[in-house]
């Protein structure tokens, strides 16, 4: 029986503009599934490590390049077919979409899709990003995973649309200030949006020091 390993990669970002988690996709060129929007992957080569490998089927396929992608596992056999054995291990990575868009040469076959909207896909890559999503909703409950994905600035409002984005469910905006406004990491600026047609609200950033901080002492308090 031949057996071969693939990898795949679940790359997200968020776009404040439509209030979406997106991931990216790529419209596959060969068979099977062709024309197909698919995850962008591979064959693992006999010597290469399998996230060198996914880095690379992402550079290859959409332009885009990572300096660090995450395993999220391993799945057992993805293809059913007969006489042919595949096993296969994804990789997700969270990009700010201001600044890795598909190369210009690649655009008509690698895109942006909100996950909500997200069409059908061929193999298992619809149950690899669904175990992405949740990956991702589970880190956002203790690590700083919007300061990933939003503007180096931003107000309040963006920053509780990314997590209803995120968790799709809405959350209470005075309750939401309130918790943001107690973590120490997050610092009011002197400073307000522009160029928006509402009244501005006032900028807040992430302070990366401050949070390593909190975090260290969150891990030395006794419960």
């Amino acid at each position: 029986m031949l057996f071969k390993l693939a990898v795949d990669c679940i790359i997200l970002a968020y776009d404040p503009l439509d209030n979406h988690l997106k991931v990216l996709l790529i419209q596959r060129e060969n068979e099977p599934a062709k024309g197909h929007w698919a995850l962008p992957g591979g064959f693992v080569d006999q010597s290469e490590d399998f996230a060198a490998t996914a880095a690379r089927k992402l550079r290859q396929e959409t332009g885009v390049t990572v300096s660090y992608l995450e395993q999220v596992r391993a799945y057992a056999l993805t293809d059913p077919t007969a006489g042919q054995r595949l096993a296969s291990v994804s990789y997700y990575a969270l990009l700010d979409l201001a600044h890795y868009a598909p190369a210009t040469d690649r655009s008509h076959l690698a895109q942006w899709v909100p996950l909500v909207h997200l069409p059908t896909l061929p193999f298992d890559h619809g149950l690899k990003v669904q175990d992405a999503w949740q990956r991702l909703q589970e880190a956002a409950r203790n690590q700083p995973v919007p300061f990933h994905l939003l503007p180096p600035k931003f107000p309040l409002n963006q920053l509780q649309r990314f997590y209803e984005a995120l968790y799709q469910v809405p959350l209470d905006n005075r309750n939401f200030r309130k918790w943001v406004k107690g973590l120490p990491y997050i610092e009011p600026l002197e400073e307000v949006e522009t160029n928006v047609s509402h009244r501005p609200s006032r900028l807040y950033h992430f302070k990366a020091a401050v949070y390593a901080t909190f975090r260290q002492a969150a891990q030395l308090t006794p419960y």
